[in-house]
């Protein structure tokens, strides 16, 4: 794991999200892993910038990875989970009633998979 910024994200690092992007932070900070499959476990929608930093902020995000992520206007943040394989990977998102799961380097960078 790496961390990709020295500082925790803000309001204004959100709002620079374009549609279909989105970012891992692990207190409060953007992280990058080497390697495994990222997992949403439990989320939440939010309309604006403002309501994801103020989610942030609040006990239920300050342990752990959150998943931001910004699609057709709206911000989806979900606690998450990361795993070595991807099968382990799917069989959790599909029991979580997740859309996709996020693969990471070497091969899977930036690779999105659809649960189905």
């Amino acid at each position: 794991m790496k961390y990709i910024t020295g500082h925790r994200v803000n309001v204004r690092t959100i709002r620079k999200l374009s549609d279909n992007d989105g970012m891992t932070l692990r207190n409060g900070k953007i992280i990058q892993y080497k390697t495994g499959w990222q997992v949403g476990i439990h989320g939440v929608e939010c309309k604006t910038a403002e309501e994801v930093s103020k989610l942030l902020h609040s006990p239920i995000c300050r342990k752990g990875n959150i998943g931001i992520w910004l699609s057709n206007g709206i911000y989806y943040v979900d606690i998450s989970k990361r795993v070595a394989t991807k099968s382990k990977a799917l069989e959790m998102g599909e029991m979580m009633n997740q859309q996709s799961i996020y693969g990471w380097a070497p091969r899977k960078k930036g690779q999105l998979v659809w649960c189905e």
